[in-house]
């Protein structure tokens, strides 16, 4: 028969093993729980992380809309006019004199043209000119080009090419002034400009045409 000593002795024993086993319940769910907090912790930073590469790429996205909407606006300030105008240098008469100017605050590099002549398959022709030196006003540069048209052509419109300073290539077609991709030729940029005419989907400046 068991004594005082004896249930004593194992009550003290019975406390320590549930001591013990307290503890090291104690200490699982502790690690546990720093696992699951780390784990938290690491979705909350990949979360914000992920958040903020968004908020990044969306501001970048709005930035480069806004920018690609204020050159396409300055673009459309370059002009061209095509006058009726004779004039014999060269051994060439010339019919047509076409004068593209742009604003002093949005220089352009590089400046050609060609002529449409209007039919189904839309023939461009070269202006098959004599340029003049660059002159300038209080506002505006202009470039000049005296060009033959033959007879048969004589509804032909001017298509200028121009680069901006920038180096963003623009077409111009009856007013209409359009951004191409690097490499787009004559052709094919007339003949978006016709469809965008002809849908009258164009975009033309508030301050004037182009």
């Amino acid at each position: 028969m068991l004594d005082a000593a004896d249930w004593t002795a194992i009550g003290t024993f019975a406390l320590a093993t549930g001591t013990f086993v307290l503890a090291v319940a104690t200490v699982a769910t502790a690690a546990a729980d720093r696992r699951h907090d780390d784990r938290k912790r690491a979705d909350d930073r990949a979360r914000d992380d992920r958040l903020r590469q968004e908020q990044r790429a969306h501001a970048e996205k709005r930035d480069q809309a806004d920018r690609r909407t204020r050159e396409d606006f300055e673009a459309r300030q370059v002009l061209v006019v095509a006058e009726v105008k004779e004039n014999s240098a060269d051994g060439h008469t010339y019919n047509r004199r076409v004068t593209i100017s742009a604003p002093h605050a949005y220089p352009v590099k590089h400046v050609e043209g060609r002529f449409v002549i209007p039919s189904a398959d839309w023939k461009v022709i070269e202006f098959g000119h004599r340029g003049e030196p660059a002159y300038v006003d209080v506002d505006r540069v202009y470039y000049s080009f005296w060009a033959e048209v033959p007879p048969a052509a004589f509804g032909a419109a001017p298509l200028v090419r121009f680069i901006d300073w920038r180096g963003n290539l623009y077409y111009q077609y009856q007013h209409y002034t359009e951004r191409f991709d690097a490499g787009t030729d004559w052709l094919e940029a007339v003949k978006e400009l016709a469809g965008l005419i002809n849908s009258s989907s164009g975009n033309k400046s508030d301050l004037g045409p182009g």
